[in-house]
């Protein structure tokens, strides 16, 4: 079927929603409760009524007719180019990625902790703590696993604060299960969990991508933003970047960590995982920017 914007449907797993914008084979939908999101066309979606006639969502009812006041941008940073990120990566880890500085600095932390998740959190393991009812346990197994230095500790408090409470346990226990296992589609699980997130104040890019890259050796790309944003420059890649985690974004997200992949591989570098392409990325913006090292050293919780 053929959607305008403005247009009311309903969906299986979100209810009923307005159509913002048509994407070609996805829409931009504002749901009445379950937010903004970017989906794929789907017999899922049917044709629904608003729920009144002056309904009008919460941003539309707050939308001031004439601004106050203007506020100026700051000035968009130049693109940075490629070659000369790999330069001063190569300048700093002389061997590379088989440089043991990299090996010490950057994979092993990573390494461990992805270890850490498949050990304590892989499909068995983590079916026999659903079956026991050890929700508490996965929420603590998920916060040590978290305890590294890809998140800053902010995003870590919020989350951590967000599965507190005894309600929370089981609901995000089956919500990381399904992340990490479930059957569905990719886009409706990580939909799924994000959608948890902002439940309980926690839905930021660097924890929605967090254990799906561990638990994939990084095929699934973890999202640092400054980081990724300039290295999608550098390359002329559109990341279509929103602040809120959505599945467009996690695509180009995707796509840019498979275009470094290979331009890496093309100058004769051969990262071992995406969590080797994560490394490089980080990394070289940070030396770049001649903030790399001066940041608390990697940890893996121990």
């Amino acid at each position: 079927m053929n959607w305008k914007s403005q247009d009311w449907i309903e969906h299986s797993a979100f209810g009923l929603g307005r159509v913002n914008e048509d994407r070609g084979d996805r829409l931009d939908i504002e749901f009445v409760t379950s937010g903004a999101k970017t989906i794929l066309k789907s017999t899922d979606l049917k044709p629904a009524l608003s729920p009144s006639p002056d309904f009008k969502f919460p941003r539309e009812k707050n939308k001031s007719r004439t601004p106050r006041f203007k506020v100026e941008r700051p000035p968009r940073r130049p693109p940075l180019d490629f070659n000369h990120l790999v330069e001063g990566f190569l300048r700093f880890f002389d061997g590379g990625f088989e440089s043991k500085d990299f090996e010490d600095r950057e994979r092993k932390y990573k390494a461990d902790a992805a270890n850490e998740l498949k050990d304590k959190l892989g499909k068995d393991a983590f079916e026999g703590l659903l079956r026991d009812g050890k929700y508490v346990e996965v929420c603590q197994i998920a916060k040590d696993i978290l305890d590294t230095n890809l998140v800053f500790k902010i995003e870590k408090v919020k989350f951590s604060n967000g599965i507190k409470s005894v309600e929370k346990h089981n609901l995000f226990a089956n919500a990381l299960y399904d992340l990490l296992h479930g059957s569905g589609e990719m886009e409706a699980r990580f939909t799924k969990f994000s959608s948890f997130l902002s439940e309980i104040g926690a839905n930021n890019w660097p924890i929605a991508t967090y254990f799906q890259f561990l638990a994939s050796d990084g095929k699934c790309m973890f999202m640092k933003p400054s980081a990724m944003k300039r290295m999608a420059d550098s390359l002329n890649i559109s990341l279509n970047y929103k602040a809120q985690p959505n599945w467009l974004t996690y695509l180009k997200l995707q796509e840019l960590a498979n275009r470094v992949d290979l331009e890496l591989r093309n100058r004769n570098l051969s990262p071992r995982s995406g969590i080797d392409v994560q490394g490089f990325i980080l990394t070289s913006i940070q030396i770049e920017e001649g903030k790399y090292g001066k940041t608390a050293p990697p940890s893996n919780g121990n």
